[in-house]
């Protein structure tokens, strides 16, 4: 059982949750919980923490993983608080791997792809990934300059849906925006200055949504890639919406008119 700070292991977790630049130099990432390690496939996980409360109230789990040749590692309790990112540690903690994704893994037939240029809070891209998961989409790409998708808060955040979406991570926006305008996909730009009212729009062909920094919204750069700037309707005095909140009114309109009318 692993007692030690000073341990190699603790000490690589501790970077891997706090260090970005260590996640892309290893191609790691942590993970907490029982639900979300169920659900990943076990051949991205590299190693598997729990403490030895929860081994003995799981051992038919955790034997279970044993058994399909994933690693385990018993901590002591007090090192799981200092290696965890929750304030309330569920006991298990697993370090998965890190799948790079093609662009070309977005192109069904008719695509609904979210594309976010410099989105900050770990919070919102977490309500993004879990709403593209929810309706559906084929997709997130996210530019060079967002948070780390892979960040512990974003992660959390996403309730287990960033393993059922397919996203593209450190992004060139203008190459990538370019590839998909080639492939017959419209790009549509959510823009307080927007000419469309999104109620308005056919949303049920192949579509690119640009959702652009919390402050600042979408650079003037990439809004002129887009082939049109739509809006959501604001009836009340809010000058803006949360990135997370427009992206999931816009979204569920996509799924509203495809499905249900």
């Amino acid at each position: 059982m692993i007692t030690s700070m000073q341990n190699t292991k603790v000490k690589k977790i501790i970077q891997l949750l706090n260090k970005s630049k260590t996640r892309k130099k290893e191609g790691l990432f942590i993970v907490e919980g029982k639900k979300i390690i169920s659900e990943i496939d076990k051949s991205r996980i590299s190693e598997i923490f729990v403490t030895e409360t929860y081994y003995e109230n799981q051992r038919t789990y955790v034997d279970g993983l044993i058994q399909e040749n994933i690693r385990i590692e018993i901590v002591s309790d007090s090192i799981m608080k200092h290696i965890s990112g929750s304030v309330t540690p569920q006991g298990i903690l697993g370090i998965i791997k890190i799948v790079p994704m093609e662009l070309n893994i977005l192109m069904d037939k008719k695509p609904l792809i979210i594309i976010l240029e410099n989105i900050q809070d770990p919070g919102n891209l977490g309500t993004i990934i879990r709403t593209a998961d929810a309706v559906g989409a084929s997709g997130i790409i996210i530019s060079k300059g967002s948070v780390d998708v892979y960040n512990p808060k974003v992660v959390r955040a996403t309730m287990g849906s960033i393993f059922r979406v397919p996203i593209i991570s450190e992004s060139n926006l203008r190459e990538d925006i370019n590839i998909l305008r080639e492939k017959g996909i419209e790009i549509l730009a959510s823009h307080l200055q927007g000419s469309s009212n999104i109620y308005d729009c056919d949303l049920t062909h192949g579509v690119g949504i640009l959702i652009g920094n919390e402050g600042n919204g979408l650079s003037k750069d990439i809004t002129e890639l887009a082939h049109k700037n739509i809006k959501i309707p604001m009836i009340g005095r809010s000058e803006s919406l949360n990135a997370g909140v427009a992206t999931s009114i816009i979204a569920y309109e996509v799924l509203r008119q495809r499905k249900y009318m």
